[in-house]
């Protein structure tokens, strides 16, 4: 169940990231929603695959995929190629990695043992 959510926010990323949206949330900002996501997914996976090798996998693959996704911006007429949008998706990639080394790495397994003792058996 976990991962299916995980791939549910990978394929969120790339359709928002795709698709023809033109939302100006001022100057830069978007260079937040590109470090949160990039973030969010790497922890996420990190959760899930708990060996460091996996998690250093799951940083690169990140950073390619935005990396990527920035080249097919760049090949659409109503998106943009930023280098910019690279580096906050490898920096927000390289803070979940550190997200993982804290207590919050068992965010998932909290989360199961709360739904246990509330959901009925």
């Amino acid at each position: 169940m976990w991962f299916l959510l995980g791939a549910g926010m990978v394929a969120a990323v790339l359709v928002l990231s795709l698709l023809p949206i033109d939302v100006d949330l001022g100057e830069g900002s978007d260079k937040v929603e590109h470090f949160i996501a990039y973030a969010s997914l790497t922890f996420w996976f990190g959760m899930l695959y708990v060996r460091r090798g996996q998690q250093l996998g799951f940083v690169a693959g990140f950073i390619v995929l935005g990396v990527i996704i920035e080249f097919l911006q760049g090949m659409t007429d109503y998106r943009d190629f930023e280098v910019a949008d690279m580096v906050a998706d490898a920096i927000g990639a390289f803070i979940g990695l550190a997200i993982l080394q804290t207590p919050a790495r068992h965010a998932l397994r909290w989360a199961e043992e709360l739904l246990g003792s509330v959901l009925p058996e």
